[in-house]
């Protein structure tokens, strides 16, 4: 059963895909950075000490397959392995490939699969190729070890004939899309806007209650952050342990965190106007709002919004 409460190790930025509604900005020609196997050990044992299991994912973190599998092998020899990677299929070109290179990451200790199947996923990927990779799995990893566990091929067919959809699109962002990253520029336009005066008043104490959150990430550089919030970093690995990092305490205790958890993103106007930057009258959510400031004070706070260089392919 893949589990409820994860650490995720974004091994890389890169990716096979541009999804519109990628909160990561990942991208093909994103930076080739990627998380080191030594670090990824330490990470995973960090996590386990947090009551986390261990997600591996990107980017899509198999374009790296070997180094994802040697990446595998040294955190099941440390005793945290690997409980699901996630993927967008696209390296599922046949069944042939996509049995061996399966059977490879379950024998490395991989425990399970998760792919990725939408409207915004099918503008890239064949529905062809994510079915086979979930297909495969199912036989490999057991259902319960595979999201989704229950997909028909029509199914995926559906989500490849969206993708080419503007009202299928508009209907996607509506209902379950965070306007961060790239979706903050390609998808934001196709709902209706909120006056800034009302995302002013809206806090993020649940996203940034760090004990409680489904999902925690730590990427290539070694930022640690909240799954949904991309960019507001509760610190680098390169200064501070990973195991300290992921706590609501270490949130209330870090000024900035504690502010943004208190008040939402108006705790970031003031650092906008210091900087000349002028938020504009409406957005389509509070994440829109937070994003928009974050991409523009990123180039005079890297530490707490970066890291920077992936925010360009977000540049208007």
């Amino acid at each position: 059963m893949l589990p409820s409460h994860n650490g995720q190790i974004m091994v890389t930025y890169r990716c096979s895909a541009a999804c519109r509604h990628c909160l990561v900005m990942a991208a093909p020609d994103q930076d080739r950075a990627r998380v080191s196997v030594e670090a990824a050990v330490q990470y995973g044992l960090d996590f386990a000490a947090l009551g986390r299991a261990v997600l591996i994912a990107g980017g899509e973190a198999l374009l790296h397959f070997h180094h994802i599998v040697r990446m595998a092998r040294a955190l099941k020899a440390a005793g945290v392995p690997v409980a699901f990677v996630e993927s967008n299929g696209s390296w599922c070109t046949s069944d042939a490939q996509t049995l061996r290179r399966l059977s490879l990451l379950r024998d490395a200790g991989v425990q399970g699969m998760y792919f990725s199947v939408d409207c915004f996923h099918q503008e890239f990927v064949p529905a062809a190729r994510v079915y086979r990779g979930i297909r495969l799995s199912w036989e490999l990893f057991g259902r319960d070890n595979v999201l989704p566990s229950e997909l028909a091929p029509e199914q995926a067919e559906a989500a490849e004939r969206a993708a080419h959809d503007v009202e299928s699109r508009r209907q996607a962002a509506a209902s379950h899309v965070h306007f961060i990253g790239r979706a903050a520029l390609d998808l934001a336009p196709l709902v209706p806007s909120v006056p800034l005066g009302e995302l002013l008043a809206q806090n993020c104490a649940t996203d940034l209650d760090i004990d409680q959150l489904h999902e925690i990430q730590v990427d290539p550089y070694g930022f640690v952050r909240p799954d949904w919030c991309p960019g507001v970093n509760l610190g680098n690995t390169h200064r501070s342990r990973l195991v300290d990092l992921c706590r609501t305490e270490h949130v209330r205790r870090t000024p900035l965190l504690s502010e943004i958890a208190a008040r939402g993103p108006v705790a970031l106007l003031p650092l906008a106007e210091r900087f000349g930057i002028a938020p504009r009258p409406e957005y389509a959510s509070k994440c829109h709002l937070c994003f928009d400031l974050r991409r523009q004070l990123v180039e005079h706070m890297p530490l707490e919004f970066g890291p920077r260089q992936v925010y360009e392919v977000c540049r208007s």
